[in-house]
C-alpha cells in the first residue's frame, strides 16, 4: 500500500504512548494536518508546482505513465530525483523505516554502479508504494516544499482504504457472507490506490521536470510564482506609496507624505530691477 511518512523513523519512547493513539485517529479521520513529529511540518519555503488533486490536469503525460507503468515510471523519478548520480542511492533514502533499510547498505555499496541499479529495481518492483512515497519525501526536504494540508488527506484516505481492505479480507476467512464484500471493497481500495500513486508521481515529475535540481529556484525564470511571500526580516523597508493627504481645512497640501521641503512654484520675486549695473566698476586691473 502506498502511505505518507507520518511517524518519524525513531520515536521516543516516553511520547508514543501519549502520542500514538490520538494520532492514529486523527489519521484514520483523513486529517490534513501533519503529524507534531513529522520534520516536514515547519517547512516553509516553496510550494509545490502543483497539488497532487491537480497533477492528473496539470501534468496528463506523467500520469498516464504512472497509471501504465508506476514501477518503471517510480525507477525514472528516483533516478532524476537524485540528479543521475546514483552513488547517492539508499534503499527507500532511509526516509522509511530508516532502521530496516539501512541493513541492505551492504548490498547497495557492494558493486557499484551496477548493485545500486539493482537494488532500485528491486524496490520499485518489491515495495512500489514505499518506493514512490520516499521519492516523493526526498524531493521535498531537499527542497523545503511546504506539505500541502489536501495531499496529506487523499494520502491518508488511501492508507484508510488499504486498511479497510486489510480487514475485510480477515474476517471473509472466518465469515463467508463477508466474501463477496471484501472483494467489492479490495477493488476499491486497488482503483484508489493505482489514482493516489498516479497523481503523487505526476506531482513530483512536475517537479522534477520544471526544477530538476534545487539550485533552479534562485530566482528569474526557475522561480515559482505561487511561492509564499517571505517574511520581513527589517533589512528593507516596503515600499511606501505617495499620497496625497489632505490638511483639516479640506484642501490637499502642497508637499510629499515623506517630507521635505515645501515645493516654491511662486519661488522668490524675480529682481528685473536687479542691482544697479556698476558702469564705473573698479578700475582694470593691469
Amino acid at each position: 500500500s502506498l502511505s505518507l511518512s507520518l511517524f518519524p523513523a525513531r520515536l521516543k519512547s516516553h511520547q508514543a504512548h501519549k502520542r500514538l493513539l490520538p494520532a492514529t485517529m486523527c489519521d484514520f479521520l483523513c486529517s490534513g494536518e501533519p503529524h507534531p513529529d513529522d520534520p516536514r511540518k515547519d517547512l516553509q519555503v516553496r510550494r509545490w508546482e502543483t497539488s497532487m488533486m491537480k497533477a492528473g490536469c496539470n501534468n496528463p503525460l506523467g500520469c498516464c505513465i504512472a497509471l501504465f507503468c508506476p514501477p518503471c515510471f517510480a525507477c525514472y523519478l528516483r533516478y532524476t530525483a537524485l540528479q543521475k548520480d546514483m552513488t547517492r542511492y539508499r534503499c527507500c533514502q532511509h526516509l522509511i523505516c530508516a532502521q530496516c533499510m539501512s541493513s541492505t547498505e551492504s548490498c547497495v555499496t557492494c558493486s557499484p554502479p551496477y548493485s545500486n541499479w539493482l537494488c532500485l529495481c528491486c524496490e520499485v518492483w518489491l515495495c512500489e508504494g514505499c518506493a514512490i512515497s520516499a521519492t516523493r519525501i526526498f524531493v521535498q526536504i531537499e527542497r523545503e516544499i511546504v506539505t500541502d494540508p489536501c495531499d496529506n488527506r487523499i494520502i491518508r484516505f488511501n492508507n484508510c482504504m488499504q486498511i479497510l481492505s486489510c480487514i475485510c479480507n480477515i474476517l471473509a476467512m472466518f465469515i463467508d457472507e463477508l466474501r463477496l464484500a471484501a472483494q467489492i471493497i479490495d477493488l476499491i481500495a486497488d482503483i484508489v490506490y493505482l489514482i493516489t500513486q498516479a497523481c503523487m508521481q505526476a506531482q513530483t515529475h512536475l517537479e522534477l521536470t520544471k526544477h530538476p535540481t534545487p539550485a533552479d529556484y534562485s530566482g528569474g525564470q526557475g522561480f515559482i510564482s505561487q511561492q509564499p511571500a517571505p517574511h520581513h526580516t527589517g533589512g528593507s523597508y516596503p515600499p511606501q506609496q505617495h499620497h496625497q493627504q489632505q490638511a483639516p481645512g479640506g484642501y490637499p497640501q502642497a508637499y510629499p507624505v515623506q517630507g521635505g521641503y515645501p515645493s516654491q512654484q511662486g519661488g522668490y520675486p524675480s529682481q528685473q530691477g536687479g542691482y544697479p549695473s556698476q558702469q564705473g566698476g573698479y578700475p582694470p586691473q593691469q
